[in-house]
């Protein structure tokens, strides 16, 4: 579990230190083995095709590790950023109803004086 950005960069440095020697194979897209696509294409997309003829991105493990912990860094800003504004919104939604509650009581006492008023 992460619990901050200290904690992110961690855990990504004990994955980074278990699989150091490995490579990440991410699969080609459906799209590109249609029938339009030739191997030429493949390999000018950055593709390699695997030993069980498969199509695929290979990335160094360390390039995909980094991504990673940029990628999840951003995720846990944006998500601290969304939960400081939802706090301030419903700070400000709290304190428009307690307005509206102290308005509400102020114009009922000021009908009441303009209705003993009226009936003097």
């Amino acid at each position: 579990m992460f619990y901050g950005k200290e904690s992110i960069e961690e855990r990504v440095e004990q994955l980074r230190e278990a699989v150091s020697w490995c490579t990440v194979h991410i699969p080609a897209p459906s799209y590109c083995m249609g029938e339009r696509w030739t191997d030429e294409h493949r390999i000018k997309h950055g593709y390699t095709q695997l030993e069980d003829g498969s199509w695929a991105t290979v990335i160094d493990v360390d390039v995909y590790l980094d991504k990673m912990k940029q990628d999840m860094i951003e995720v846990y800003d944006n998500y601290q950023d969304s939960l400081s504004k939802n706090r301030l919104l419903t700070q400000k939604n709290h304190e428009m109803e307690y307005g509206l509650r102290v308005a509400e009581k102020a114009l009922k006492k000021s009908l009441e004086l303009t209705k003993e008023k009226i009936d003097e």
